[in-house]
């Protein structure tokens, strides 16, 4: 966010800064909340959105106003036991524990892939060469994502899945037996669908198609929640399939748990969300045709962890495939139980783990929060 624009939209706060267990980095998310206190919390909002006036003096005082000097008087005056954050891809952040001298904790947000910012921008490799770059505890979703943030971030790294998904279990008995498409679908400014989105209209047509074959219901998990983009979504989908689908309701990234935890079969081309259901022992499809000029053509299942392009339950191929996506169709659906858990146990913990409740992390916040020192 530009200067002039903080100027004019943030919200100039004139309080006194309390000072509270914890401080977190970038009020837009809190999944913290399940575990602790919304009264132990103070929130520095990175993007601009709340300014303290107190703290911006003490940076005129300074000759210093950068957002560095901001983070670092803010968070000394609220002088906080953990600085906590559910977002890892804001340099910023990495550079507090040396500032402050006070523990980072860090969350992974969403899937990382070769084509994220966070791995292929040379001004951020270059910069967390010279040991810039520290955190006291990461919690990543696996063991490869580890490894590639090691020769960027220094810290202790726990790989324990997706730290929402770990929140709850799949109940299994009671789930509907019917197929469930989590759609990418995504226009660019110009409205139009994004070049992402390259196959997904036959994959859903042909998902669609198999699903009433086997007398199925078929519905479909929107991406987006505003209502004018929901409603372009939900008439992209009608184009393709006409009638008799249902497009599921969806208010924000919580409800999306407890909408994919109530149907049996799940697809997708690419989903964080899709990976987390798997890590869960969730029958999940994935189906990726991308071209090699495509954006996200690294966004395959398993891309990172350098998984085999085809497996039991997935496929990636450059062009669309109808048999590919008619024999991962049928071993999503059809393959018995004994096969299903043998088959998905051994690749889908290498793409997420899963800490039920949160076991690791929780250990360790606790023990910090003993600390005589603190």
């Amino acid at each position: 966010m530009s200067i002039i624009n903080i100027f004019f939209k943030s919200k100039w706060d004139l309080s006194k800064i309390k000072k509270k267990k914890f401080l977190l980095v970038d009020g837009n998310s809190n999944p913290f909340l399940k575990y602790y206190d919304k009264k132990d919390f103070n929130i520095l909002h990175r993007r601009g959105e709340k300014i303290n006036i107190r703290i911006l003096i003490k940076c005129i005082f300074d000759l210093n106003v950068s957002s560095l000097n901001y983070f670092n008087h803010f968070i000394k005056t609220s002088s906080p036991k953990l600085i906590l954050t559910a977002f890892d891809y804001h340099p910023i952040f990495y550079k507090l524990k040396k500032v402050t001298k006070i523990k980072t904790l860090m969350l992974q947000k969403g899937k990382r892939t070769f084509s994220d910012n966070i791995f292929k921008n040379q001004i951020f490799i270059k910069e967390s060469k010279p040991n810039n770059y520290f955190v006291d505890y990461i919690f990543l979703y696996n063991k490869s994502t580890c490894d590639n943030y090691k020769k960027l971030i220094k810290g202790n790294y726990f790989s324990i899945g997706s730290f929402e998904n770990n929140f709850r279990k799949l109940s299994f008995s009671s789930q509907k037996k019917e197929v469930l498409f989590i759609s990418n679908f995504k226009i660019d400014n110009d409205d139009k669908v994004e070049k992402n989105c390259e196959n997904d209209d036959l994959v859903v047509l042909n998902l669609y198609r198999l699903a009433l074959k086997n007398k199925l219901k078929f519905n479909i998990l929107p991406r987006q929640a505003d209502k004018v983009k929901n409603r372009k979504e939900f008439n992209y989908y009608k184009d393709i399939l006409k009638n008799n689908f249902k497009f599921l309701k969806k208010k924000d990234v919580s409800s999306s748990y407890k909408i994919s935890s109530k149907f049996k079969y799940i697809f997708c081309t690419y989903s964080t969300l899709g990976v987390e259901n798997l890590s869960k022992g969730g029958r999940t499809g994935f189906i990726f045709f991308k071209s090699l000029d495509n954006p996200c053509k690294y966004y395959r299942f398993g891309s990172l962890e350098k998984i085999k392009n085809k497996g039991s339950f997935w496929t990636s191929d450059y062009k669309f495939n109808s048999s590919e996506l008619k024999r991962v169709f049928n071993f999503v659906i059809k393959s018995k139980k004994n096969v299903w858990e043998k088959k998905s146990k051994a690749v889908g913990r290498k793409i997420l783990e899963f800490d039920f409740n949160n076991q690791v992390f929780r250990n360790i916040v606790n023990k910090e929060l003993k600390r005589k020192d603190n």
